[in-house]
Order: C-alpha cells, then structure tokens, then sequence
C-alpha cells in the first residue's frame, strides 16, 4: 500500500510537514528552551491559576497581533504566489492543513507564538499551558463547525472557524488568528460581514 492510498490524494505530503512543524520542535525546543534560559519547573514556582489564565491570555494577544499584520503581508499578490499559496490549496480547511505550510510562513506566523513564550512563560508550566491553548485554538478555528454551544465563542472577540474558513474561500481579509478586533478595527472583515448579512435575508424569504 502506498503513501498515497493511506492519506488519500493531497493529504500524502502532511506527515513530514507535521512532524518538523510541531513535534520535534516541542521535543528539542522545551528542552533547550529550559536549559539555556534557565526556566525552572519545581512546585515551589508554580504560579497561581489566575496568573496561569493571564499570561496565557497575554500570549494569544501577542501571538494574534503578530499573525493579523504578517499574514495580512504574506496574502499581498506579489508575496503570495511565493509562500502563502501553499497553505492555500485547501479551500475547506482542517487540522493537519495547519502544518502544510512552506517552511518560511512557519518561521513568520510562527515567530509570533514563539515571542509570548519568551516573554511570559516562567515558569515550563507557562510554556505548555500556552501550547495547550494555541493547540485547541489551531484545531477549533479549522473544525469546520461554527456551533453556539462552543466554549471558546464565551471569549470576548473570539473569532473561531467562520472566519477562517471564510480567509480560505474567498482569500481576501480574515487575517487574524484568534481575535476578531484587528479585522474589525481595519475593515478586512467587511465581506465576511456583508456575506453574513445575505445569508440572514435568504433565511427569512425562506421562512
């Protein structure tokens, strides 16, 4: 049996792509990440949960700063072609699609969740609290299900998979990762709103 009648067409090359993406870069870096900054991991520097939430909090903040202003460049015609196409060629998008990326979009988008880890997460608890939340943010954001009872929809400006599976469809805006206030603030979320606005009169002419 084949690579490709194990993964299906276009899912054969992920595996690679998800290995050096996420594993082995949480197995070498948390590592070498504690060592050489001297994170401690005992008991005694635990911080409180609130804390916990905080920093947390902080980190996604950062992490969807960076991501809306490089991800918003990375879709500009002249670069797109060249690096942010790749992740493109799944129109309806789905977890391992996260790691199909070519590897200089990783190193960009991917700078911006490593800049909250170097600036907040002390003690390694920090670190895979962080990972833990931008794991289940990554993975919600590409389930394809926009449902009400989603825990995630009760944080503020939580922007969840509608706007991403729309940046896929249609390319233009939708460039934020977590939040939704950058696309608001800069208008990229005026078609995304607009489309929304149709469905809601289909809906009533159909009731």
């Amino acid at each position: 049996m084949t690579e490709e009648n194990i993964w299906g067409p276009g899912l054969s090359p992920l595996p690679p792509s998800a290995f050096t993406s996420d594993t082995a870069s949480l197995i070498c870096g948390t590592y070498y990440f504690t060592e050489y900054f001297n994170i401690p991991y005992d008991w005694e520097t635990m911080p409180r949960w609130y804390m916990l939430l905080a920093r947390c909090f902080g980190c996604a903040v950062i992490a969807d700063t960076w991501h809306y202003f490089l991800h918003r460049l990375l879709n500009h015609k002249r670069i797109h072609k060249h690096i942010h196409k790749i992740c493109h060629e799944f129109q309806a998008p789905f977890r391992m699609e996260a790691e199909y990326a070519h590897p200089l979009e990783t190193l960009i988008l991917g700078t911006g969740y490593i800049i909250g880890i170097m600036l907040l997460c002390d003690p390694v608890i920090l670190l895979w609290a962080w990972v833990t939340v931008h794991l289940t943010e990554t993975v919600d954001v590409r389930s394809g299900y926009d449902i009400p009872l989603n825990p995630l929809n009760l944080i503020p400006f939580y922007a969840g998979s509608q706007q991403h599976d729309f940046h896929h469809v249609n390319f233009i805006g939708n460039y934020a990762s977590t939040f939704t206030w950058w696309d608001r603030l800069f208008g990229t979320d005026s078609q995304l709103i607009a489309y929304n606005e149709k469905v809601k009169k289909v809906e009533k002419k159909t009731e």
